[in-house]
């Protein structure tokens, strides 16, 4: 039987599950402290992450992702690259779903919490509570690959529900993206989700 690789962000969910949970079912703590705790938990993770990659240019960069040997891609699995847009295949989420369900399936908390971010950062793009720390490892990660003078920045453009095909769009993300959500629609159809680096 083959063995599955699954990407790095799914092992790391794993191992810090009941972290993540703590701050997720937290009743007193609003939307935006939630946030700030994730971010915090995830910079002091983050040094599993492959940092200290460098390019020379943003092309470099892209070049290596098309090869398959970009740290975004041993971090969250493989994508498809339209120019500076690239589409996940795969939610590497999924795999850790049941880690957060109960007997009744997921918690309250799992319901509420996208429309609640989504209100309050009104730039963001999510579909369920865990690609909020999916989109701030790649965040982290993209801000210690180096590109010549900068470093690499990743900007979500919309999540794609890999089981009901619901997407979700950041409209900051489309500016950035210089994309309609119908041209983006067609290819974001049967991947994941999608964010734009610059």
């Amino acid at each position: 039987m083959e063995r599955i690789n699954y990407p790095l962000l799914t092992d790391i969910v794993k191992r810090h599950k009941e972290e993540i949970e703590e701050i997720l079912s937290r009743h007193d703590l609003d939307i935006a402290l939630k946030t700030a705790r994730l971010r915090l938990l995830v910079r002091q993770i983050a040094e599993e992450l492959s940092g200290n990659t460098g390019y020379g240019s943003i092309d470099e960069f892209f070049e290596d992702y098309d090869r398959g040997s970009s740290p975004l891609i041993k971090l969250e699995g493989e994508g498809v690259r339209y120019g500076e847009v690239i589409i996940l295949k795969d939610c590497p989420m999924v795999t850790v779903f049941d880690l957060f369900k109960n007997g009744n399936g997921f918690p309250e908390y799992w319901k509420k919490m996208p429309e609640e971010y989504m209100t309050h950062f009104k730039n963001e793009a999510i579909l369920h509570p865990l690609c909020i720390i999916h989109q701030r490892f790649r965040d982290e990660l993209a801000s210690r690959i180096k590109k010549g003078n900068s470093v690499v920045h990743s900007i979500a453009v919309a999540c794609r529900s890999t089981s009901s095909g619901k997407i979700v769009y950041s409209e900051f993300g489309l500016q950035i993206a210089n994309m309609e959500k119908e041209a983006l629609e067609l290819i974001i159809n049967g991947r994941a989700c999608a964010f734009v680096v610059k």
